[in-house]
This record gives C-alpha cells, structure tokens and sequence, in this order.
C-alpha cells in the first residue's frame, strides 16, 4: 500500500530513489524540460543531505540487550548463589537475608520488576555480610553486572515504540523542510508525466505512492497518534458530455 506517513528515517530512502528514478526514467522523454528535471533532482540532493545531516547529529541508541538471556542468566546467578550460601560451613549468614524468606527457585521466576529488585537487594546484603562470606567479592562482582543487565531490560521493556523512535525540534523542522522540497519534486515531474501523457509513472519515481515498494527499508506503519498524509490529488473526472438537445417532435397541425 502507498505510505501514509514518511518517518524522518525515510526520508534518505525516499529521496535517493526519487533522484535515481527521475534520472533514468524521465531524463530525455521531454528535451525542453531536462532542465527542469536536473533542477528538481538537484534541489531533492541537497534536501537529502541537510536531513542527512541532522540525523547524524542525532544521538546513537544504545544496543538493545537480549532479554530472554539475560533473564536467564539473573535466574541462574540467583539458583547458584543459593546453593553456594547452603555448601557454607556452618551457615555464616541466615540465606533469608538475601531472599527475603522466598525460595530461591520461587524468586527466580518472578517478573523483571520484581527480580531486578530481588537481585539488586541480593547485592546490597552480600556487600553488608561479604566479611563473613568466602568468596563473596567473586559472587558480588558477578550479582551486581546481571543487576545492571537487569536494569537496561526492564527500561527497554517500559520503552514504548514512540519514546525509542522520539526525536528533537531539530528533526521535525528538517523532515518538513525536506517534505516541502519532495512535494514540490512530486508537483514539477507530475506536469512533466502529464506532458507524455504517462500519470501513472508517478508510483515508478515517488516509492512512497506505490502500492508494492520498491526501494527497501520502509515501512506503511503510521505511528500512533500520527493522522495520515493526505490522499494525493487525482485528476478530475471529466465533464459530463452536453445533454443533446430534444428534436422538435411533428407539429400536432401535422
């Protein structure tokens, strides 16, 4: 289907094909207007960089953590520590303290709110306790990185997909900067199409009419909340033809 909302990522996509299309499909169907045409693809390059630019400026996200892996693996810290604490001579500390009176294995399997909490406490009493406990610096280094894994995890899954994609002020002028220039580029090469007589070449130069795309990377989706683009002006049907004149039936003095 035709892409109701170009995203500021898009934009690179877009123009770079609409330059390359107009280049190799329409350069020389109409000589008088080539000039035209190196405009537009012209005044589409330079808005492809200045939004190219600010979207470098950007900060980079941070690489996602596999949450399934690290899940398991605060599960499986919680399991051995908890085995490590019962192999103890004599029980130095009550297990209780770090588990708050729950299973171990019953801990291991709450949520991520709930067991980043129960691992980040589980640090906190083994740093209180560590003088009494062999080895727990080893135990405490390894408890507090799954803790910070843990952390991430749970903020990536609050992350709703708007606040990942959510951009500045900077942005949102660039992408209608870069809007009005591809819009304008939409407005010369449909006159050109309608010179050849050829409308429905639109879709082949501007990949976001299509209803099959052909450039790769883009997405139909629209963002929550966000209206969609308005419908592209289509000719006007035509005129309907002239009733024709009723003939003057036989004189009834006929």
């Amino acid at each position: 289907m035709a892409d109701p909302y170009i995203d500021p990522f898009e934009t690179r996509i877009y123009g770079k094909f609409a330059r390359e299309q107009m280049s190799a499909v329409l350069t020389g169907k109409v000589p008088a207007l080539d000039d035209m045409l190196e405009f537009a693809i012209n005044k589409q390059r330079m808005a492809d960089q200045a939004m190219g630019d600010v979207l470098d400026r950007q900060p980079k996200p941070a690489p996602e953590l596999d949450s399934n892996a690290v899940l398991e693996e605060a599960r499986d810290v919680i399991v051995r520590f908890a085995s490590y604490l019962d192999s103890l001579k004599g029980r130095p500390v009550d297990p209780k303290l770090f588990f708050r009176g729950e299973a171990p294995s019953v801990l291991a399997r709450r949520r991520i709110t709930k067991l980043t909490a129960a691992v980040g406490h589980i640090a906190d009493e083994l740093e209180k306790h560590r003088a009494r406990i062999r080895g727990a610096e080893m135990w405490e280094a390894e408890i507090r990185e799954v803790h910070e894994k843990l952390v991430i995890v749970e903020r990536q899954q609050r992350a709703s997909r708007v606040e990942r994609l959510e951009l500045g002020p900077e942005v949102s002028t660039a992408r209608e900067a870069w809007l009005a220039v591809y819009n304008a580029n939409k407005l010369l090469v449909r006159g050109l199409l309608a010179h050849l007589g050829k409308p429905e070449l639109m879709p082949l130069i501007f990949d976001d009419l299509a209803e099959v795309h052909r450039a790769s990377g883009v997405s139909d989706a629209l963002p929550p909340g966000q209206p969609a683009a308005p419908a592209e002006p289509t000719a006007a049907p035509p005129a309907p033809a002239a009733a024709t004149p009723a003939q003057p039936g036989p004189s009834p003095d006929a």
